[in-house]
């Protein structure tokens, strides 16, 4: 009598989509008892989470930080600026004006509300706690994908955990080391939100799918719609939730397609919910030309497409390769190019061939879905193209070329990729058993965790202290960037400088005068780089003040003044900064020289050039108070005053004009 054996059902990474039909039943991925059978792996990766970036806890705010948290009004209110964070644009805090707001509004009222929360509960000014919310979160995170892979990718029987997909795909994940500036930069929790609680939303669809219960459906919903108001990138789990289901369980069509009609209402809601707030649905403003908020700015559209292939080959480098990093992709660090470059060519080659391949691999693994050996690098390719899409600038404008942030929810593909490869494919290729470490895997496992805990090493101490590491480690990685230079001039002003100029020692005013000429000569690359940069052109006259405050040239300041506002003539911060020099030195210089400056900028410039009286008058009063008989001064502010309208000024400069000419004649 033969003895009857129990085949476990196919599932996972040996099982494919089964074909949909009404009476199909689902595959049971997500077994109870998680916990009891996989308590020690996930375990481990939580561990590998806080182990891994726990010394960022003893780091303090940075950058965008100023934004969200430690100068953002309604977050400083702790619980009571709840309100005002859901209800508003999640910049507003800090601009605290609509009119200064970014253009296209930035709505993630769930992190923000989270530092608000942070501040009601601790108090202000502790960004410690800030930090270790965000290692926990981010542990999680790698707890909640190597749950969901376990579901997809069963272990074999025999097999050790620590070599399994699921298990290697989440530690690669945790251990990329491209999340730095996710987990280090408190601002980077909008990332990590977004992704737990999209991961959740495919978490929630899948125990839906199983079991049929409604409240699995409503927590996908939710989890998705938390997402959302996390970060908008969470939209692309759209795609990613179906596309999943269909390759790795057997949940029939229909209950996909309610899972989905839930997913698109959670969607739906945050739209709605978001123009509640930004007061909009979708923006309809014009590109903005300024570089800071449009890197294409004065790019035609076959730059503008070249330069964004350009950095789309950047992103597939730093998968492989995260070395060297920087916070900086900014203007002209990522270089304007056209088609003529042959990397953007050969970018655009491998993103059509990745795209084409995965879909015709997954369209022919229809007709074969159980022994298709492509579902699991088709998926791979596909679920990195769809959740990079919305940050690739193809699609929605960003305000960089590219981010390391914004390959913090695509690098999931790449790390179940390498973990297939390593765990499934190398042991094929050399004909040893899946399942078990053999050397050559364990080798190459064992030197790319290496690689990667020594950059993350490298990288995290720039985020520590008050900046400075950020700041040189950017000048270092992107010399060309208009950003980094300005950040690295900047910090040699105020950082360094300012804390030396009251020093008259010999020493002293010989490293006062190198770090000038070394801010200086950053600064101006800044401009060469972006020569309407408003906050490199202020910073530009500071270390021309502080020039003159050493030898005392004021040719050479006001020069500097004069070219910088021909430029820049509508740079308001600029204009206040050399009016507030110019009345510091109204006593012991040479009235005459002053105020040729002041009628040069004021008539010659601001009135004449740029029709801006309010500019022409500020710079003609400050000359008419420092030489109040001095005609061409007070001829010039009568013209202005007349072309403006008011009369009554104008005439007021006509009799000071006649006086003054009376005076002079009785003087001959």
């Amino acid at each position: 009598m033969k003895r009857k054996t129990n085949k476990p059902k196919s599932s996972g990474a040996h099982a494919g989509p089964a074909k949909r039909t009404a009476s199909a039943q689902p595959a049971v991925v997500l077994l109870p008892g998680f916990w009891q059978t996989h308590r020690v792996p996930a375990l481990a990766l939580f561990v590998l989470g806080l182990v891994t970036y726990g010394m960022t806890v003893a780091f303090g705010y940075l950058q965008d930080d100023q934004l969200f948290i430690w100068d953002n009004l309604f977050v400083q209110k702790g619980f009571a600026g709840l309100r005002e964070i859901f209800a508003n644009d999640s910049l507003l805090g800090y601009y605290k004006d609509p009119k200064l707001m970014i253009e296209g509004g930035r709505y993630r009222p769930i992190p923000v509300a989270t530092f608000a929360l942070e501040v009601g509960l601790f108090g202000k000014d502790h960004p410690w706690i800030a930090h270790l919310v965000n290692v926990l979160l981010y542990s999680a995170t790698g707890v909640l994908l190597y749950r969901i892979l376990t579901g997809l990718f069963p272990m074999r029987s025999g097999s050790a955990w620590y070599f399994t997909v699921p298990f290697l795909a989440a530690a690669l994940f945790l251990l990329h080391p491209l999340h730095t500036e996710v987990v280090a930069n408190i601002k980077g929790r909008d990332e990590i939100l977004a992704l737990l609680f999209s991961l959740y939303a495919l978490y929630g669809m899948i125990k839906y799918g199983e079991s049929g219960q409604g409240r699995w459906l409503a927590a996908s919903a939710a989890g998705l719609f938390l997402g959302l108001l996390s970060k908008e990138n969470a939209v692309t789990y759209l795609a990613v939730i179906p596309l999943t289901l269909w390759l790795f369980t057997k949940i029939p069509a229909g209950r996909v397609a309610t899972g989905l009609t839930a997913l698109l209402g959670a969607t739906a809601l945050f739209l709605v919910v978001r123009a509640m707030a930004l007061g909009y649905f979708v923006h309809q403003g014009k590109p903005s030309d300024d570089l800071i908020f449009n890197p294409f700015s004065g790019m035609n559209p076959m730059e503008k497409l070249a330069t964004i292939f350009l950095s789309l080959g950047w992103d597939l480098k730093l998968l492989f390769v995260p070395y060297p990093l920087t916070h900086d992709y900014y203007p002209y660090h990522v270089p304007k190019v056209n088609w003529s470059d042959w990397r953007a060519g050969l970018s655009l080659a491998v993103y059509l061939v990745m795209g084409v391949w995965a879909v015709r691999q997954l369209w022919a693994a229809r007709k074969a879905p159980e022994s298709s050996p492509v579902r699991v690098p088709a998926y791979s390719i596909l679920y990195f193209l769809l959740t990079l899409s919305v940050v690739s600038n193809l699609f929605v404008d960003t305000s960089t070329f590219m981010n390391e942030r914004y390959l913090y929810m695509p690098s999931i593909g790449f790390c179940l990729l390498l973990a297939w490869l390593l765990v499934e494919k190398l042991p094929e290729w050399l004909q040893k058993p899946a399942g078990r470490p053999a050397v050559v895997p364990a080798v190459l496992l064992g030197l790319i965790v290496l690689a990667f805990a020594v950059i993350i090493e490298l990288r995290l101490p720039d985020w520590g202290g008050k900046g400075e590491g950020l700041v040189e480690s950017a000048m270092r990685i992107a010399p060309n960037s208009y950003r980094s230079n300005f950040y690295y001039a900047n910090m040699l002003y105020y950082e360094k400088y300012v804390a030396l100029q009251d020093s008259t020692s010999a020493e002293a005013v010989a490293e006062k005068k190198a770090l000038l000429e070394d801010a200086e000569q950053h600064v101006d690359h800044a401009l060469e780089i972006y020569p309407a940069y408003k906050q490199a052109a202020v910073l530009k006259a500071a270390i021309a003040g502080a020039h003159f405050r050493e030898d005392r040239q004021l040719d050479r300041l006001l020069g500097t003044f004069e070219n910088l506002l021909l430029k820049q003539s509508y740079n308001s911060d600029l204009l206040v900064y050399v009016l507030d020099v110019l009345k510091s030195l109204q006593q012991g210089w040479d009235p005459n020289v002053y105020n040729a400056f002041c009628h040069r900028i004021g008539y010659g410039l601001y009135f004449k050039k740029y029709v801006d009286y309010n500019g022409a008058i500020a710079f003609l009063e400050y000359g008419l108070q420092n030489y109040p008989m001095d005609p061409n001064v007070v001829q010039a502010l009568s013209d202005v005053y007349m072309t403006q309208g008011n009369t009554a000024k104008a005439a007021e400069m006509q009799q000071r004009l006649q006086a003054i000419q009376a005076a002079a004649g009785q003087a001959q």
